[in-house]
């Protein structure tokens, strides 16, 4: 039996000690045969078997952590810097900073409460009635306010009242009010017609009526004279008369302020519904979807009446919106 010793792979040569043992089993006869090398395939498997595998490095979760708190120890001081720079440049005025614009001023009232109310300038509201239909401050005679207006004026019918002029008027804080002018008239007779400044102490009354009831209304409400406004424009003193001349188409003025509004009205609406409607000739074409009515009493109403045999009727006047409607 061969004492060959064995190859110490299959990727290693014979050594020198083995082909010598080689040779000499061979001369004796009973040798074995020449050892042999491994193929490639052989080495190739073996060194992968040999060969150690590096282990797969991986950063441990510690590290991120101090990294990053060794990065805010080296910023920290520049961050101070930064911090105590913007602070200065802030307190200089060299940093603009954004600031938001002032809130818009409350806006007064649309309308008034559903409650009788003092007025600003005189007078109380009849928010009590609001939705209330064909309530009147002053009782009215009967016709007063039918939807036809009332047949012109006889010469000698006494006294009568109308409207010069109504609408709302805004002023510049966005607030406004519903301005009534009235004219007084004396049909048939030269003589004067003059009233208290406040008509018997009672003022006038104002009644808004819709659809669905009392919109506004106030009683008590003073009266603007010509002569107290000529006064106020020019800074004179108002007249210390206690009655006004209102002969010959003499008038004045009625402010209703909005806190005579009843809640969900505003002045600017409940003015355009005064208008009646028209075509496109401007003729009337029916009631307006608002009724205006002014009322006031006086003694020197009645007392004129008196004088030209009529009966003095409580001294009242009233005048409505009411214009004649275009017939077909």
């Amino acid at each position: 039996m061969s004492s060959l010793p064995p190859a110490q792979g299959p990727d290693e040569s014979p050594s020198d000690e083995q082909w010598e043992a080689f040779l000499r089993d061979a001369m004796e006869g009973g040798g074995a045969g020449a050892p042999k090398e491994a193929s490639a395939r052989d080495r190739l498997a073996a060194a992968r078997v040999r060969r150690p595998r590096r282990p797969r490095l991986r950063r441990p979760r510690s590290g991120t952590a101090r990294s990053a708190t060794a990065w805010l120890a080296a910023a920290a001081p520049w961050t101070a810097v930064a911090a105590v720079v913007v602070f200065g440049a802030f307190q200089m005025g060299l940093i603009p900073v954004p600031r938001s614009s002032p809130p818009a001023p409350a806006a007064g009232p649309a309308s008034g409460p559903a409650e009788a109310v003092s007025l600003p300038g005189g007078g109380t509201s009849d928010g009590d009635r609001c939705g209330t239909k064909g309530y009147h401050h002053f009782p009215l005679p009967a016709g007063a306010t039918d939807v036809e207006p009332p047949a012109p004026a006889s010469p000698a019918s006494g006294p009568q009242l109308s409207l010069s002029h109504y609408g709302y008027a805004a002023d510049p804080d966005g607030e406004g009010d519903i301005v009534i002018g009235l004219r007084f008239t004396t049909p048939g007779t030269k003589k004067p017609l003059q009233v208290s400044r406040a008509l018997g102490g009672e003022g006038a009354a104002v009644e808004i009526e819709g659809p669905d009831g009392l919109v506004a209304g106030a009683h008590g409400l003073p009266v603007i004279w010509p002569s107290a406004a000529h006064a106020s424009a020019s800074g004179a003193p108002a007249a210390s008369g206690a009655s006004v001349d209102v002969s010959d188409g003499g008038g004045g003025e009625i402010v209703v302020p909005a806190e005579a509004l009843c809640p969900g009205h505003d002045g600017d609406s409940v003015a355009r519904s005064l208008v009646p409607p028209a075509d496109s000739t401007g003729a009337v074409t029916g009631p307006p979807p608002y009724r205006l009515v002014v009322s006031l009493r006086d003694p020197a109403v009645g007392t004129l009446r008196t004088a030209l045999g009529l009966p003095a009727g409580g001294g009242l006047l009233s005048a409505v919106n009411l214009v004649p409607v275009a017939r077909s």
